[in-house]
């Protein structure tokens, strides 16, 4: 369905992309470093249905409606950041009560909390951002090739799709890994605060950066 070129070209740009700092990307670091390995990879199950339902909207022309209307891309923008900034503040008050509820040497490394209120989050992050959305309706569209031999346009979105969800499956799992990695080191307690602390703070900081980009016009 797609030709050794389309493959060439896509799959390192693809993967540059998926492996990319943000805000989902983050969420998963934290979910292997807090959660471990198993659960971290169970909740990105939440970003991977966002990511379908994107990519169904574009291929049923839906995003393409989305990207051309500016109020409708506004409302969007305006909803992802406060998504995103609402979960840093939430992160940073979990670090925050960890602290006046425990003492220093109580505080554990692994948040029991329901897998599926992680996956939740995974899934609101992914779709409630914009730039996601652009991702599936200016990034993946370049790549489908015209011809008499070529496959129709849809399909070559659905394998495109499929491809990217690939590569983002293996950079999200990375992430986890490395997560997971860190948590074996047998950190300190002030360390992981201040990890903590600073997921929160740069999830804010990616919330805020949305609220203040022109995405729309990009």
């Amino acid at each position: 369905m797609l030709s050794s070129a389309q493959w060439a070209v896509f799959l390192p740009a693809a993967l540059a992309v998926a492996a990319s700092p943000g805000a989902n990307n983050l969420l998963a670091f934290r979910n292997g470093l807090r959660r471990g390995m198993r659960r971290a990879a169970i909740a990105l199950l939440g970003r991977f249905l966002a990511f379908l339902l994107m990519l169904a909207t574009v291929i049923t022309g839906v995003g393409a409606v989305l990207r051309t209307s500016q109020a409708a891309f506004e409302v969007l923008r305006v909803l992802g950041a406060a998504v995103m900034i609402g979960l840093g503040a939430w992160v940073l008050w979990r670090a925050r009560a960890s602290v006046s509820n425990a003492g220093p040497e109580e505080e554990t490394l692994f948040d029991d909390a329901p897998t599926w209120k992680a996956a939740a989050q995974e899934f609101v992050t992914a779709a409630a951002n914009p730039k996601a959305l652009l991702l599936f309706t200016a990034f993946l569209p370049p790549f489908v090739v015209a011809g008499p031999d070529a496959a129709p346009a849809a399909l070559q979105l659905v394998a495109l799709g499929g491809l990217y969800l690939a590569c983002e499956a293996v950079t999200a799992l990375m992430w986890a890994a490395s997560g997971r990695v860190l948590a074996g080191r047998r950190l300190r307690p002030v360390t992981l605060r201040r990890l903590d602390q600073a997921s929160g703070g740069a999830l804010i900081a990616f919330g805020g950066g949305l609220a203040l980009a022109d995405l729309s016009r990009r």
